[in-house]
Formats: C-alpha cells, sequence, structure tokens
C-alpha cells in the first residue's frame, strides 16, 4: 500500500473554535502547488481519508479536484489528537492500494515517523506538506519513506 500523508494548508489564526478554521489564500495556493508537483507519482486516486476540520475537508477537496477521486471519507482518526494505533487497524482493515490521508500535526508527524521506525517518534511536516509511505503492513517500524515535499 502506498499511503500519501498530507498535512493541511496554512489556515487563519483561531478566532472561534479550532475546528471551524478555514485555509488562507495562501494554504490554498501551497495545497495546490505540492500537489501539482507531486501528482505524476501520487497518480489516480481513488480514496481520500479526511478529518472534519474545516481546514483539513478545504485541503482534501483542492487536492482531489487536482489528483482525480472518487470517493471522501471523513473520519475522526485523523483529528489533531487521534491515536496512530487505531488509525492502524482501520488502515489494516482496508483494500486500497493507494490512499491519501489529510489530517494535522502532531497526527501526521506521528504517523510518518512511527510507521518508518524514526528514533525520535516523530516526523517534522510544515503545512502543506506531503509525504509518501510504502507499507506491506500497517505498523510501527514497518513503513519506507518514499519522499518528503513541502510547498516552498
Amino acid at each position: 500500500m502506498e499511503l500519501f500523508i498530507l498535512r493541511h494548508g496554512e489556515a487563519i489564526p483561531q478566532i472561534t473554535t479550532d475546528e471551524v478554521r478555514e485555509l488562507t489564500a495562501k494554504g490554498r495556493a501551497d495545497v495546490a502547488r505540492v500537489i501539482e508537483a507531486s501528482a505524476s507519482d501520487i497518480g489516480d486516486l481513488l480514496h481520500i481519508w479526511v478529518s472534519p476540520l474545516v481546514r483539513a475537508q478545504q485541503t482534501a477537496e483542492i487536492a482531489g479536484a487536482l489528483v482525480g477521486h472518487t470517493q471522501f471519507c471523513t473520519t475522526e482518526l485523523l483529528t489533531p489528537e487521534a491515536q496512530p494505533e487505531e488509525l492502524f487497524q482501520q488502515l489494516q482493515q482496508t483494500e486500497c492500494e493507494r490512499l491519501l490521508l489529510v489530517s494535522h500535526q502532531p497526527l501526521v508527524g506521528k504517523l510518518v515517523g512511527m510507521l518508518c521506525g524514526s528514533a525520535a517518534g516523530f516526523h517534522p511536516m510544515d503545512t502543506s506538506s506531503i509525504a509518501c509511505v510504502k507499507v506491506e503492513v500497517v505498523a510501527p517500524g514497518m513503513g519506507q519513506l518514499l519522499w518528503l515535499r513541502h510547498s516552498t
């Protein structure tokens, strides 16, 4: 399985609640730039799993429009505070061969770090960063980081 792990684009500062923060114009442009630069590596994507938070939903919509997707799945397993182990269980049950996950820090850093066996257990990822991790078994230390791209 190839997992594409995308952190949402830059969002407006928190004014009310974190859940409703929207992408800035720069955030939208950065997401589009990193997805366009990665489109040939991502290829046609059938499934996108996304956090329910507004900025992640907006990021997924931009990414989906640029890579051609067929199905969105909104899941609490991709919120910032979610536990990677719970997501791993769901990923082990999916039959997807290529899957885009759209989420937040600290979760995206934990996912890449855990899957690829990072000594620190965390991999830094800026807004609009995308990583490609190849896994045969979705479990800690079982992934291979194929590439990591940033918007700038």
